[in-house]
């Protein structure tokens, strides 16, 4: 009898100490790893809408059950449920777990599933308004305890039959005691590896999103980031450091002290050279802070913006002019003489407007790729003559000759040959323009090789104008971009010229240039790869 206390006595304690102690704290140390791998998920959710879908494409990617929650209780998706399931479910918004995770940021609780028929272990942390909740059967939870269980209670009925019935040595039986408690542990630790294993893939997955993601603990030190949160910061090696040390705008400094005090916050902010989309929102005993790069966002508006004013303007001179020459048409008393002039600068203008139009529409279509040069063998000498046969009226108006130098009449290149017509056209009309009168246009056409050594046929196109200065010469080739607004426009043209040569040699595989310098003329350069000798 008194050995048989012995044994039991300690044996009840144990198993008591397991239930009230061990379980809770396995409990609390499972919600955290599984809090961890949600905050996860909602960084890879960003600002997708939480639906079936997602849920089961998450649920697959953690082999866990997981459930979006609306703020009015309503399941929004389960990767465990099939869809046409979930308008019949249960209202969840009473759950244990999703209360919880409302109000203290996490929740968990063990309860069998009405759902998957299934006794499930739940966690939940917030979403926006909304909820993230993973559920694993409580066996995985708990299998280290059952087995610890388990094997004190075989420890206790061998060590009974072993005390009457063997009389064995009870150091003998308190050393199996110890290594039944080591593999307990080793279970723990195996656990352990598992979920590190696991969340070092997660982290690898996190060093893979462009974003800067960072986790900041409760009193806003940096316990986690991505490399390309590093890379907004400036330098590695930032764990540990305080939020107000890694940022001198206060935009994320607020957003993680609002995330800490439980709000989530979304604003912009200039970190550097960059725009950033600042958000942050509460996690589990700390804030998650995502930045996202819109400069190219910002940049592309502003393009925009310039695009329409650009054409506003172009658009507003002619029509102006046109409004100008027909009302006094309209209201009648006009001479016929004054009337004919009236009505040549209407149709001047409206020849202005239709060449923007052809020309924003031209230049569309080779932005978008819906235009692909068709190649051919074309002689450059040949179509420069061809053009300036076409240009010879403006050129004769200022006295403009056109001077060809050409080393060889074999630099041919392999080109469409409508758009070199385009490319030269525009060259040759914008070096007419600013030429003084009684100069000279000079086409010269040489021999060259491209980066890769290709042979390519080298176009320069040269004026005796006013020349660009060095500030400008960079961004003559964006559209609607002119170096001296008012005489540009006197000179005529719509401001796109360049920008559709730029295209233009860039669909051939081509390279285009300019070299000027203030008061010496300018000269505008391109390269096309030469024309393959069909005997080589």
């Amino acid at each position: 009898m008194a050995a048989a206390l012995v044994i039991t006595v300690p044996l009840a304690l144990f198993l008591a100490w397991t239930e009230t102690s061990l379980r809770p704290d396995l409990e609390r140390r499972a919600a955290r790893e599984l809090a961890r791998t949600l905050s996860l998920l909602a960084i890879e959710a960003g600002d997708a809408p939480l639906t079936d879908s997602l849920a089961v494409r998450f649920g697959a990617a953690i082999g866990l059950r997981v459930t979006f929650i609306g703020p009015d209780g309503s399941v929004l998706g389960d990767s465990d449920v099939e869809a046409g399931r979930l308008p019949h479910l249960d209202d969840h918004g009473d759950r244990p777990e999703v209360l919880a995770a409302r109000t203290d940021g996490i929740g968990y609780a063990r309860r069998g599933s009405r759902s998957v028929a299934l006794p499930l272990f739940y966690v939940a942390i917030p979403y926006g308004e909304a909820v993230i909740r993973a559920a694993v059967p409580e066996s995985d939870v708990f299998s280290m305890l059952g087995r610890t269980r388990r094997a004190a209670v075989f420890l206790g009925v061998l060590a009974l039959l072993l005390l009457v019935g063997v009389l064995r040595p009870l150091h003998r039986l308190t050393s199996r005691d110890a290594e039944l408690r080591r593999a307990g542990i080793r279970a723990i630790e195996t656990d352990e590896g598992r979920m590190a294993s696991h969340l070092a893939e997660l982290a690898g997955m996190l060093d893979g999103i462009e974003d800067g993601v960072a986790v900041f603990d409760s009193v806003g030190r940096l316990a986690r980031a991505n490399r390309a949160f590093e890379r907004w910061v400036g330098r590695p090696e930032l764990v540990g450091h305080p939020v107000a040390t890694l940022f001198r705008h206060p935009g994320p400094r607020d957003g993680v002290d609002a995330a800490l005090a439980g709000r989530s916050v979304e604003t912009e902010a200039p970190l550097g050279t960059r725009t950033a989309q600042v958000r942050t929102q509460p996690l589990a005993g700390g804030a998650l802070l995502v930045l996202r790069d819109l400069t190219p966002t910002r940049r592309l508006e502003g393009m925009r913006r310039d695009f329409v004013a650009n054409v506003s303007h172009e658009l507003k001179t002619p029509l102006t002019a046109v409004r100008g020459f027909t009302e006094p048409l309209l209201e009648g008393g006009v001479e016929p003489g004054q009337a004919k002039e009236f009505l040549r600068r209407i149709l001047a203008n409206l020849d202005r407007m239709q060449l923007l139009v052809d020309d924003l529409l031209d230049l569309t279509r080779i932005e978008s790729g819906g235009w692909k040069p068709e190649l051919e063998d074309v002689s450059i000498g040949a179509v420069v003559r061809r053009v300036w046969r076409r240009m010879e009226p403006l050129a004769e108006a200022r006295s403009i000759r056109l001077a060809l130098d050409q080393a060889t009449d074999d630099d041919r290149v392999s080109a469409d040959p409508k758009a070199l017509e385009q490319i030269l056209a525009n060259l040759l009309d914008n070096a007419i323009r600013y030429s003084p009168a009684g100069g000279a246009v000079v086409v010269s056409v040489r021999g060259a090789r491209d980066a890769d050594g290709t042979a390519a046929a080298r176009v320069a196109v040269t004026d005796a104008g006013p020349g660009i200065p060095s500030g400008h010469v960079d961004r003559v080739f964006e559209r609607f971009y002119r170096v001296d607004a008012g005489r540009s426009r006197a000179a005529g043209g719509t401001g796109l010229g360049l920008a559709i040569v730029k295209h233009l040699v860039g669909a051939h595989g081509g390279s285009v240039g300019i070299d000027s310098e203030l008061g010496r003329g300018t000269t505008v350069w391109f390269e096309l790869p030469a024309a393959t000798d069909p005997t080589g």
